[in-house]
């Protein structure tokens, strides 16, 4: 089930106390300076599409919801994440704007913004 986020379209990501480091998570040491000082915070969930793939033959956990998207985005918060790409249209294409839209088992779900 489809977990609305705030009307701002936040996504959850880890901040190095150390270095500034933002990592979508999760871990437990800083990927540049290895710190084990990272706090959860939450960044803006718009961004801008790099690729998108269809899984039509999903893993026997995922399998009552396929075929599903799967996306690459580059966060305006200069942060990437992997999420779902919710319902895109013929006309979706690498550049496109989306914005996180809610979250399904901690995962971010992304869609168009149309603008």
């Amino acid at each position: 089930m489809l977990k609305q986020e705030a009307e701002d379209h936040q996504v959850k990501a880890l901040r190095c106390e150390k270095c500034g480091t933002l990592d979508p998570g999760p871990r437990e040491l800083c990927p540049k300076c290895h710190s084990a000082e990272l706090t959860d915070i939450s960044v803006s969930g718009v961004g801008t599409l790099l690729s998108w793939t269809t899984i039509r033959r999903p893993p026997t956990a995922f399998r009552e919801e396929g075929p599903y998207h799967i996306a690459v985005v580059d966060l305006d918060a200069k942060l990437r994440v992997t999420a779902r790409l919710n319902a895109p249209s013929l006309e979706v294409s690498p550049g496109t704007r989306v914005r996180c839209i809610g979250t399904k088992n901690d995962v971010p779900i992304f869609q168009e913004t149309g603008a």
